[in-house]
């Protein structure tokens, strides 16, 4: 009897213990799914890029400024140069005036692109009368990001960051002018310099209103009207703020091994207050965002997702294991991942 009772006792216990150590099925509660479509092999470590229709334009290291164009579904290189003897290393489009702004580590380069986009337009000219090859230039070897404002057809303001103290915060007036007798176009620049007192690193724009990330001296938000810039709110981010992203009423910081800081600009953009901080699994490098998502490219530690649904308590959605990645951008529902195994291009879709 004795023997029965203890071999049962020892049936007991082990259901008990089997049922303690299954876990329970984990629901996937990712807000997104992001699947890999494909990957353009680049020669060079991908530093930077962009995509506007089908095509996808890289600042690929040693291996130059390329374009790539998506023929439903076939992806292939079909434009490539070198600006300089320099390392391409940034780059950003502007589609409407069909201009491309290339950044190597000796020189920012502009040029234009002919209607398509899939090439340098075949005549290009910085002077009334004078065919030239070679690009405006713009920024200096320490130009470090990019972003813009239209004003009109005929006006892009382009500002530029610099980690020259000497330089700070550059805006670049690019006048786009008509030859009333050749019908053709052509571009003139006119730099500004203004001194914010930092290195400069990271920038974004929207109109008139500027933010800049210094580096572990923290951000700086600018309201700057043509040649005049005033200075809203500086803040210090604890961390090393590298790039900043503008995102509805809220300055989203790119603060290295910090994280990502969530600031609030107050009503009027008067001021910044510090709002909410996220810490991923890695130093956050480049911020990109769709829709309430920010999409953070973090290193060597690949991208990480974070819901933005309720800016004031962030939740880190989803980490992708895409290699060392520089930096995303995103167009419709394809984020273009810049890495060193080339552009990693991911479907992103809602649940």
């Amino acid at each position: 009897m004795k023997r029965k009772t203890l071999l049962a006792s020892i049936l007991m216990l082990t259901l008990i213990l089997s049922a303690c150590l299954k876990p329970d099925p984990i629901d996937d509660m990712t807000v997104a799914t992001v699947t890999l479509q494909d990957v353009l092999e680049t020669e060079g470590y991908a530093r930077d890029v962009s995509a506007y229709g089908n095509k996808i334009f890289v600042a690929a290291s040693a291996a130059g400024t390329q374009i790539w164009e998506d023929d439903n579904g076939t992806v292939s290189k079909v434009y490539s140069h070198h600006f300089g003897s320099a390392s391409a290393s940034g780059l950003r489009v502007e589609p409407e005036y069909k201009l491309i702004l290339s950044v190597s580590k000796d020189q920012g380069y502009l040029r234009q692109l002919n209607d398509d986009l899939s090439a340098f337009d075949s005549v290009y000219i910085n002077h009334p009368s004078v065919l030239i090859w070679e690009s405006e230039h713009f920024g200096d070897q320490n130009t470090r990001d990019m972003a813009s404002t239209r004003v009109n057809d005929s006006l892009l303001v382009l500002y530029n960051t610099d980690t020259d103290l000497g330089d700070g915060l550059r805006f670049t007036f690019l006048n786009r002018f008509t030859d009333g007798l050749e019908g053709y176009h052509y571009w003139e620049a006119n730099t500004i310099k203004k001194y914010t007192g930092a290195k400069n690193y990271g920038i974004d724009a929207q109109g008139s209103l500027v933010a800049s990330s210094h580096g572990e001296l923290g951000v700086g938000l600018y309201r700057i009207e043509f040649d005049h810039a005033d200075t809203l709110g500086i803040l210090d981010t604890g961390g090393e703020a590298l790039e900043v992203k503008l995102f509805d009423n809220y300055l989203l910081v790119a603060d290295n091994w910090a994280g990502m800081q969530i600031l609030s600009i107050s009503a009027g953009d008067s001021s910044l207050t510090h709002l909410a901080n996220v810490e991923v699994g890695g130093w956050v490098k480049h911020i990109s965002t769709w829709n309430d998502m920010a999409v953070l490219s973090c290193g060597e530690n690949g991208m990480f997702l974070v819901d933005l649904s309720d800016p004031g308590d962030p939740k880190v959605d989803q980490a992708i294991d895409a290699g060392y990645t520089y930096s995303t951008f995103i167009s419709d529902d394809m984020i273009h991942a810049a890495t060193r195994e080339g552009v990693k291009r991911y479907h992103i879709q809602n649940r």
